[in-house]
């Protein structure tokens, strides 16, 4: 059977790196919402037509902070995942060392 060998610190990065797309993704969340900020005549002043578009354009803002809400939720969650992976990890090799400890210190010398 093969060993595992895990690069600890390499886990540590991708942790970061989705802690800073999830740091982007709110950023981007506030832009988005500024933009979906538009006065009512933005669309014109025809009947049905410039009501219709205003709701649609809102409708598409409304989708689009959703979309960013659950990118940065999906983000949040695979950091904290890579988080505790990592802890695991390093818990994991912490215990082995200190079991070589142990058996190394019980063996006459």
């Amino acid at each position: 059977m093969p060993d595992i060998d895990v690069d600890v610190q390499a886990v540590r990065r991708l942790e970061a790196a989705a802690k800073r797309v999830a740091t982007s993704l709110s950023a981007l969340e506030g832009r988005l919402t500024s933009a979906g900020d538009i006065p009512d005549g933005a669309f014109g002043h025809l009947p049905f037509v410039s009501d219709l578009l205003r709701e649609k354009y809102a409708e598409q803002v409304t989708g689009g902070m959703e979309l960013f809400r659950s990118g940065h939720d999906a983000f949040e969650r695979v950091g904290g995942a890579l988080g505790a992976t990592a802890e695991s990890y390093e818990r994991n090799e912490q215990d082995i060392d200190a079991s070589f400890r142990a058996i190394g210190a019980g063996m006459p010398r």
